[in-house]
């Protein structure tokens, strides 16, 4: 995903306009924060790799246990 588009959706979440003070914010932020930077980074070769991936049927075990571990992280 291209990064503007990046901006756009996090926008879209936080319920404001692209052109807000708020989206602007975050733009420049990221653009002067390493740590930030990498860790968008990071998302973006994430979904990069998840868009290549073949569809993979996961057993339904697998993904209660799965959801199990997230319940008990947080």
């Amino acid at each position: 995903m291209p990064c503007p588009n990046i901006f756009d959706r996090i926008c879209d979440e936080l319920g404001e306009n692209i052109e807000s003070v708020l989206c602007q914010d975050l733009r420049d932020h990221v653009d002067n924060c390493e740590d930030c930077r990498c860790c968008l980074q990071s998302i973006r070769e994430t979904v990069h790799l998840y868009r290549r991936m073949p569809d993979v049927q996961v057993p339904n075990d697998v993904t209660v246990r799965l959801f199990k571990m997230l319940d008990e992280s947080c």
